[in-house]
């Protein structure tokens, strides 16, 4: 089912903004047989690492010339799936913990100067909530009391 053509063609049908599974759809064969294709043929894996950038440009320029939310929304989507490595959310998490030197055993202190993590060596100590009672269901009127 391989042709040579479609070496061109998914260049230029991925430069539209069209993912790989659309290309695959769009030559009418499954997508795995696409991944083979990527697998087996030099020249159409090739093809297809220069098709995904030129995908992510195309739907760079969309979002660069889009004016309304929900355009822009989209845009935004397709780039966090087309390209998650440049275009995703990043979430960061800042924890300071300040613990006087002096409330420290010689223990502790040896342990720290060893490179132990200090949850290990009961200087940071977890909160923990108990939420049992929480999880209990009661569904029998007689077990409630």
């Amino acid at each position: 089912m391989y042709r040579q053509e479609y070496c061109e063609q998914v260049i230029n049908f991925m430069a539209t903004g069209r993912s790989l599974t659309a290309f695959a759809g769009s030559i009418r064969v499954s997508l795995d047989a696409v991944y083979d294709w990527i697998r087996v043929h030099p020249e159409f894996s090739e093809a297809v690492s220069r098709a995904r950038p030129a995908r992510v440009k195309w739907l760079e320029d969309k979002l660069l010339k889009s004016r309304k939310g929900a355009e822009t929304t989209a845009a935004i989507f397709a780039l966090k799936n087309a390209a998650p490595y440049e275009w995703r959310d990043q979430k960061y998490t800042q924890v300071n913990q300040n613990v006087k030197i002096e409330k420290l055993t010689d223990e502790q202190l040896d342990l720290l100067i060893a490179g132990a993590d200090p949850s290990t060596v009961g200087i940071i100590e977890p909160e923990y909530q108990d939420v049992t009672h929480d999880a209990t269901l009661v569904t029998d009127q007689s077990k409630k009391d």
